[in-house]
């Protein structure tokens, strides 16, 4: 504690003195990272960075950098980099920066200092990557943000399932519930056979869907064939049956898929604020109408967005809720909860406002109280692949005239794929994510309030 407040009281008068020295000239900022899977933290370090400078400096690290620190990253390179020209509160970009910065680095975004989050990373060498910024003296400390990190959101697709509906899990999927596959069936032993049976149906989906292994596959539906012909007979004790899964599976999947801390994003009315541009529209706006789901917000979502807000000057944004997507595309969807993806599309710079929970339906009650002048869709995407077309959803806005489709520009982005450059790398991101994860819970199981750093 007395390290910590000696630092802060160091860093404050720092500031304090670059203040002074900088009176004639704006602040400059810097902060990287890989930007792969974006989500509300990273969004919220931006944030943060951006409230302590004038001028802030993103710098991206390319693919093969990344590769060499500690595995490649799950988003291309050219996902990563053009995401970033999309989100509020970034005044410039640096590409292809080290993984461990310099001074050089620093001189080339022509910051004054580099900020990073109390979770300090490991480079190849096992030296923290921010030894030079910090022994230089030019380094500024903001609070990680909790309950979301890409480790957790791999480890989410790895285990096959999460949000899981409530007859297997006993908990709203708009709370963000996050199961394993292990948790999952060891809810649905405390149900009946329909749910075991909703339970083998939704694995078989997954294994089709995304070209699972059948060597993957195999433990899981060995789990539930199981418990299906205990179910049958008398009953037993199924949680010594589970416990002997769970440590088979475990060593199969070489353990730590995911972080074994119990934590999720606590999404506050604080932290929407922040987040949100709190603009409403005026009477001379011509507002513009788009709704999804948005799951793992990327590139291909935020050029959507911007193409949709020059249809008009104000772009409103619906987010449908959890249980509604579950509903309409699968039980284990959406992968981020409502609140998360809510602050996601609030990061984008080209929205103005948020729907949170949106109805699936355009309704002309929805039109005529926002007063929208135009609804507009996204088309020729490869989730869209043999749908119809005619969509009930938007037949309001179609009879009024004021529907507009908009061709992708990725067309090839999806959750699909996602999901399935995941699975091709499997075993990788699993060495990835036991490493990570572990550090995760470190960080957690030794969170103290006094030596906890505040927010920007």
């Amino acid at each position: 504690r007395g390290w910590h407040r000696q630092f802060r009281c160091e860093e404050t008068d720092r500031i304090v003195k670059m203040s002074a020295v900088s009176a004639d000239r704006p602040v400059r900022g810097y902060i990287d990272g890989c930007f792969d899977i974006m989500h509300s933290g990273h969004y919220n370090a931006i944030r943060q960075a951006k409230n302590i400078c004038d001028i802030l400096v993103v710098g991206i690290h390319s693919d093969q950098e990344i590769a060499e620190n500690k595995s490649m990253p799950v988003m291309r390179q050219e996902e990563r980099y053009r995401l970033l020209d999309h989100i509020k509160w970034i005044d410039e970009i640096l590409y292809d920066v080290p993984y461990s910065p310099e001074i050089a680095t620093l001189e080339r975004a022509r910051a004054d200092f580099c900020i990073h989050g109390d979770d300090m990373p490991v480079n190849s060498q096992g030296f923290c990557a921010y030894d030079e910024m910090r022994n230089a003296g030019r380094l500024r400390i903001i609070k990680r943000t909790e309950g979301v990190s890409t480790t957790d959101l791999i480890g989410r697709l790895l285990t096959l399932s999460r949000n899981q509906p409530s007859d297997l899990g006993g908990a709203s999927p708009t709370m963000g519930l996050r199961m394993s596959a292990d948790e999952v069936i060891e809810a649905a032993a405390a149900g009946d056979s329909n749910a075991v049976k909703l339970l083998r149906e939704s694995v078989q989906q997954l294994v089709a869907k995304y070209h699972i292994s059948s060597q993957d596959a195999a433990p899981l539906q060995d789990q539930i064939q199981t418990l299906e012909t205990v179910l049958n007979q008398k009953p037993r004790d199924l949680r010594d049956m589970q416990d002997k899964g769970d440590e088979s599976q475990s060593q199969g999947q070489g353990g730590y898929a995911r972080t074994q801390v119990p934590v999720q994003l606590l999404a506050s009315t604080r932290r929407i604020r922040e987040f949100s541009s709190a603009k409403q529209p005026t009477s001379d706006d011509c507002v513009v109408y788009v709704s999804g789901s948005f799951d793992m917000f990327h590139v291909g979502h935020a050029e959507f967005l911007k193409d949709a807000r020059e249809l008009g000057t104000f772009l409103l944004v619906g987010i449908h809720d959890d249980a509604s997507i579950s509903k309409a595309k699968g039980q284990n969807l959406p992968v981020m909860n409502l609140n998360e993806r809510v602050l996601n599309v609030c990061a984008c710079k080209w929205v103005d406002e948020v729907i949170i929970g949106a109805p699936m339906s355009v309704t002309e009650d929805l039109v005529k109280t926002w007063d929208i002048h135009v609804v507009a869709k996204g088309s020729g995407h490869k989730c869209n692949a043999g749908e119809p077309k005619y969509d009930p959803r938007f037949e309001v806005p179609k009879k009024s005239g004021i529907f507009k489709e908009l061709p992708s520009r990725w067309p090839d982005l999806c959750h699909d794929t996602v999901v399935e450059r995941i699975i091709r790398g499997r075993e990788e991101y699993l060495t990835r994510n036991k490493d990570r994860a572990r550090r995760e819970d470190t960080y957690y199981e030794t969170k103290k309030i006094s030596n906890s750093v505040a927010e920007a």
